[in-house]
């Protein structure tokens, strides 16, 4: 596909301004704006050429420890987990100004001792990056067609909710099965050194399981984003989207969003850059869901910032750090909405060649709006993990992950240990 000469630039300058790799399995932090469109499935390499089209395939297998699977206060489950994996991707360039992806992640999970967990419902996952993908090039016009589908069965801090009363009835699920599905176009357009672009998509949330129906819910949003570089090592930007999102059940609450606000990424230095971002927020939740009759209310209007503030640093050819400070608001599938803040730290050390050594740091704060459990807490994570180069295609992966959750609502505390191996290997 042929690009335009300002589509290559900014694709370099992002590049070089990628964030530190997530350590030992710590989430990356949270979008501070609903505007942020979503990013396209990357690949680093193909293996090999099936007709026209390039094929990649890596397959992996992990061994993990957890002292506490469900994420539970009263009664944690301990276990090893067996973890199996495979990532498959195909590009197929269909001509100058068409191309194909399609992304598949697939994992299983086999617990060695809780026997009872080895349903096909709790094992079989669908990873993030699985992705399918349709991109059309008309002059400096991009447009991309794309479906996105996640299924997970972790805990998440969930609780079973009955749907006719709108009561806790277990605080403490020993799984979380949902799916999560994107569908959506997206479009980029190159005026001189400017780039609008824009998304209008689909979000799915859906639960196979009957206790946790009341989380069913999908979301229209509308997103444009302008951005402009103004200097080679100065961009902004402004960006601003509108969502409705609908429950199935009467439980929670729908809502209206409206969102946004401006961002620079400035690279200081040759060393050191600054992505900041702000936004404001405005939630509009009608009324009548059984959150609303809850001992704990519900607050209908929600007016708030947002913000991503991202400082980093490479100190030198073989460590580079960096330090985030962020707010996010979420919508809530017990409450209309959670405003978390947090401040994290996270490094790369490249020990020796075919070592490197990662690590994170963070806290952060939760208050909800109320609604059926009140779930505000505070949280400690952290994480270390070292990537070692086996052989030119293997690579082994050793981490380390702690979390500590207090929360003001009863069962929803809980500390959790992870240790995991991983092994990688890209065919």
């Amino acid at each position: 596909m042929k690009l335009p000469m300002q589509y290559i630039r900014v694709a370099v300058l992002a590049a070089c301004a990628s964030t530190l790799s997530v350590s030992a399995q710590v989430d990356k932090t949270p979008d501070f704006a609903p505007f942020l469109l979503d990013k396209r499935v990357e690949r680093e390499d193909y293996n090999f050429r099936l007709g026209p089209m390039l094929v990649d395939m890596v397959g992996s297998f992990g061994i993990e420890y957890n002292d506490n699977i469900n994420t539970s206060e009263v009664a944690p489950i301990e276990d090893v987990i067996l973890q199996p994996g495979i990532s498959f991707g195909l590009k197929w360039q269909i001509n100058e100004y068409n191309e194909l992806d399609a992304n598949l992640g697939l994992e299983y999970w086999h617990y060695l001792s809780e026997s009872e967990l080895n349903d096909f419902s709790n094992q079989i996952g669908l990873t993030p990056n699985t992705e399918l993908s349709f991109r059309v090039l008309i002059k400096d016009i991009t447009f991309r067609i794309y479906d996105r589908i996640q299924y997970s069965f972790d805990s998440a801090d969930s609780v079973v909710v009955d749907p006719v009363t709108g009561n806790v009835i277990d605080s403490d699920p020993e799984a979380f099965t949902r799916f999560r599905n994107v569908l959506g176009i997206q479009t980029e357009w190159f005026i001189g050194e400017t780039i609008f672009s824009a998304q209008l998509s689909r979000e799915d949330i859906y639960s196979p399981e009957d206790i946790f129906e009341y989380v069913n819910r999908y979301e229209h949003k509308a997103a444009l984003n302008v951005e402009r570089a103004l200097a080679a090592n100065f961009t902004t930007g402004l960006g601003i989207s509108y969502s409705t999102i609908d429950f199935d059940l009467a439980v929670n609450n729908d809502a209206d969003t409206f969102t946004f606000g401006p961002w620079i990424d400035w690279k200081i230095t040759e060393f050191i850059g600054l992505y900041a971002g702000v936004a404001y927020n405005d939630y509009d939740f009608e009324t009548g869901a059984l959150t609303d009759g809850t001992v704990f209310g519900d607050d209908s209007e929600l007016e708030d910032y947002t913000w991503m503030v991202r400082l980093s640093h490479v100190a030198n050819e073989v460590f580079n750090h960096q330090v985030e400070w962020y707010r996010a608001i979420s919508v809530s599938n017990t409450a209309n909405s959670n405003v978390l803040d947090g401040i994290r730290y996270s490094f790369a050390y490249n020990i020796m060649p075919r070592i490197r050594l990662d690590g994170a740091v963070g806290y952060e704060e939760s208050e909800s709006s109320g609604g059926l459990i009140n779930d505000d807490f505070d949280r400690w994570i952290w994480g270390l993990s070292t990537e070692v180069l086996l052989g030119p295609q293997l690579t082994a992966d050793i981490g380390y992950r702690y979390i500590d959750k207090e929360s003001d609502a009863a069962f929803q505390s809980y500390e959790q240990n992870q240790f995991r191996i991983f092994l990688k290997y890209d065919f």
